[in-house]
């Protein structure tokens, strides 16, 4: 049985939390990122602040110095924030230490050099943004993560609701058909006004049925003229 989780979706992101015990850089970070129109939810120059305040921290993305003068490095609060499928840059001033080695083996979404200067700041946290804007935020309280759009199978549609149907799992998101149709519309297609299928995974059309692997999933009049090319 395919299981159903309640969920709630972000699927743009501009927020940033910056984690730097330099409080000169931690500033210049600030006013670069607030400069081009990026909100910074906190700044924090120590591993134990972030630790107390982690699990109100949502929907933002980390800006992690690497080397903190605290008991806990940048390596270790990267450990903590890939628990809870938290979003992070690096900052960081040697690519050549062991630390920096280790800090490759937490996945981050993108690096930042020391020192640097506004376009690479930019580019960077913008490179970061970019790629998590491209998938689809599933927070259901027990558990937290970014989707790959292309991994779902089909949207439908259900008044206030979209229910998500991956392979063998189901969640329902708080949005409205015609948002992800929009964000995502090089993958999906609409086949019934309620319901958006993945046109990479269509196995077969007849007559008024759409087949997804496994699903089945109504094909309206209105859009048949659509599938003729499957």
């Amino acid at each position: 049985m395919v299981k159903s989780e309640n969920i709630n979706s972000t699927f743009m992101i501009k927020r940033a939390v910056i984690v730097e015990d330099e409080f000169f850089v931690a500033n210049h970070l600030k006013k670069i990122l607030v400069k081009n129109d990026f909100e910074v939810v906190a700044m924090y120059h120590d591993a134990e602040s972030v630790l107390s305040n982690l699990n109100s921290l949502k929907d933002v993305i980390f800006i992690l110095d690497i080397q903190l003068s605290s008991e806990l490095d940048g390596v270790g609060i990267a450990k903590e924030l890939n628990k809870r499928s938290i979003p992070f840059v690096f900052i960081t001033a040697n690519t050549e230490s062991n630390t920096f080695n280790e800090a490759i083996t937490t996945n981050p979404v993108s690096y930042i050099s020391k020192p640097f200067k506004e376009f690479d700041v930019i580019a960077g946290i913008s490179l970061a943004f970019n790629k998590l804007n491209n998938k689809i935020l599933i927070d259901s309280g027990s558990e937290r993560f970014y989707l790959d759009p292309e991994e779902v199978y089909y949207f439908k549609s259900d008044n206030v609701y979209v229910e998500v149907y991956l392979k063998n799992k189901t969640y329902t998101l708080r949005k409205q058909l015609k948002d992800i149709e929009h964000r995502f519309g090089q993958i999906f297609t609409r086949s019934h006004k309620s319901y958006l299928v993945n046109k990479t995974k269509i196995t077969r059309i007849k007559s008024s049925t759409v087949y997804i692997g496994d699903y089945e999933v109504p094909l309206s009049r209105t859009y048949k003229h659509v599938f003729e090319e499957f």
